[in-house]
């Protein structure tokens, strides 16, 4: 079954160089089930949104990145 994104997992984006925050040790996107928690994470001109409010290219990585895990 492949699983899809949903409004209650956040990721730190950086609208104005339209990249997220990522694991060092294996460059997936970093999911947070915790808005709060991504909150404390993010810095500078980082945001917290829900997945699904990603750019579509982004949304897209993100379910490859979830289905093969």
């Amino acid at each position: 079954m492949t699983k899809q994104l949903v409004n209650t997992d956040y990721v730190i984006y950086d609208k104005e160089n339209d990249k997220v925050a990522r694991w060092f040790s294996d460059d997936d996107i970093i999911i947070f089930g915790d808005k709060s928690e991504a909150k404390q994470d993010a810095r500078g001109n980082e945001i917290v949104i829900p997945c699904t409010d990603l750019p579509k290219h982004w949304q897209d990585e993100l379910i490859k990145q979830i289905n093969k895990h």
